[in-house]
């Protein structure tokens, strides 16, 4: 189909040409592009490219690709050259096209809509909270009223007994320095209790571990409240099974007080006095251990006998128990941050009160606590026994002399609920106390049988 076109006034042609793209270029490159169309013979064709070749029209660079899009979309001839601007072109849309930009902007309004639909839920939720605000701050207020109103007949009426130091004035930071000081003396009183309870327990736990080794090899044994007698004049005796028997007990109290200081004291949930509780058995375990050896040594009795018939030199033996003794003073050193961690008071955790609370809570406790022991051992009070509550002081005393020690629990407010005397430790301390002396006053014989089933054969004496 030829197209013709014919010659325009300047001024029409400005009014429609923009609209359809066409300008003088477009129009003699239409022209050309419709007399190329025509079949040239051979000569046409030689002299056709020469002038082209000698007029200076031809490309010399590779002709580049361009997809046929229709008439109306033609791009303009290489003679125009790559610097020349390229017209702009009305594009026709075929009726895909527009069935596809009919669903964009179905698309499109769905995005809008959801996007509104989110900016809605979103102001609904702002609305939702300033109303949630706006009754609690009326509920405050309301309540706030009702205090203040009650105050004036009862002054004291819900003040708050415990809050930060930094937000006491002067004279209610000199009362609550003076109610800090009264409850030392809980911390003490709960304290021993609680030292007795562990000692008692870690104590059976030795005799009990001696007890069940000796039974492999038939020996029976007394239980006192002062000791573990065996029959010494046995022929069921040995080297071998001395040493073994006489080792289990220190040995599961070493265990025991490495399970309670290492895992069960480090427990999140365990707080206050329970972690206290395990601490002192903690300590305990391993002082029968590591102060038992210097002990034995010391004595020649419980696990003196294990050096002793292993026949090591005096000067092996001495050296050991320093050494044990050292290594139970720096367990006791790093301990620090756990007994802090049983107060839950920012005041007495402070570096000027550190060691006046450790006092109250640690060793005047272990003092009071192991008095009480050996009171209740009169009159068969037995020099390693004995010794083995002496030896605990020296984990105890190098607390004081670690003034880096922090608590591993962060401890910003006061305890809501002020310090008392824990009554269940009391009760508890004095029954174990009446079970073991008034129990074991006269002993018990313990024979421990498992060849098939295990079976406790135990008679008062």
């Amino acid at each position: 189909m030829k197209i013709k076109f014919r010659k325009l006034k300047y001024k029409n042609f400005n009014n429609f040409a923009p609209a359809l793209n066409l300008t003088p270029d477009n129009l003699d490159q239409s022209s050309e592009n419709t007399r190329r169309k025509k079949k040239r013979s051979f000569i046409e064709q030689l002299v056709h490219n020469l002038k082209k070749t000698f007029s200076g029209t031809g490309k010399s660079d590779r002709k580049e690709y361009r997809p046929y899009l229709g008439p109306r979309h033609k791009s303009q001839s290489s003679s125009s050259g790559e610097d020349a601007p390229q017209p702009e072109s009305v594009t026709y849309s075929s009726g895909t096209r527009k069935k596809k930009q009919k669903s964009a902007s179905g698309l499109s309004g769905i995005k809008e809509w959801k996007r509104k639909l989110e900016l809605r839920r979103e102001e609904r939720k702002k609305q939702k909270f300033k109303r949630k605000i706006k009754k609690s701050h009326q509920r405050e207020h309301k309540k706030r009223e009702r205090i203040d109103f009650i105050r004036k007949f009862y002054p004291n009426y819900k003040r708050e007994k415990n809050v930060p130091f930094e937000e006491l004035s002067a004279e209610q930071a000199a009362e609550a320095i003076k109610l800090q000081q009264k409850n030392y003396f809980y911390y003490t009183i709960n304290s021993t209790a609680l030292f007795i309870i562990a000692y008692l327990a870690v104590y059976m736990l030795y005799q009990f571990a001696v007890m069940i080794t000796a039974s492999n090899w038939k020996l029976d044994s007394v239980l006192l409240y002062y000791d573990l007698a065996f029959n010494d004049y046995s022929p069921l005796w040995s080297r071998t099974n001395i040493i073994i028997v006489t080792l289990s007990g220190p040995l599961v109290c070493l265990v025991t007080g490495f399970l309670f200081y290492r895992f069960f004291s480090t427990r999140k949930k365990v707080k206050g006095f329970v972690k206290l509780f395990f601490l002192w058995i903690a300590m305990i375990g391993l002082n029968f251990f590591f102060g038992a050896w210097a002990n034995g040594i010391s004595f020649d009795q419980g696990f003196g006998y294990v050096p002793a018939w292993l026949y090591l030199n005096v000067f092996w033996q001495i050296l050991i128990a320093l050494i044990f003794l050292f290594l139970l003073g720096i367990i006791g050193y790093y301990s620090v941050p756990k007994f802090l961690d049983t107060s839950k008071s920012a005041y007495r955790v402070r570096p000027e009160n550190k060691n006046k609370f450790l006092f109250y809570q640690v060793l005047l406790p272990y003092l009071i606590g192991s008095l009480i022991i050996i009171l209740v051992r009169i009159p068969n009070i037995l020099p390693y026994d004995t010794g083995n509550l002496i030896t605990l002081i020296f984990g105890l005393v190098p607390m004081v002399f670690n003034r880096y020690a922090r608590p591993t629990v962060a401890i910003e407010k006061e305890k809501k609920r002020p310090t008392d005397i824990r009554w269940w430790y009391i009760v508890i301390f004095v029954v174990l106390i009446l079970a073991y002396r008034i129990g074991l006053n006269n002993g018990l014989h313990i024979n421990l049988i498992y060849e098939f089933t295990f079976t406790i054969d135990i008679t008062p004496l």
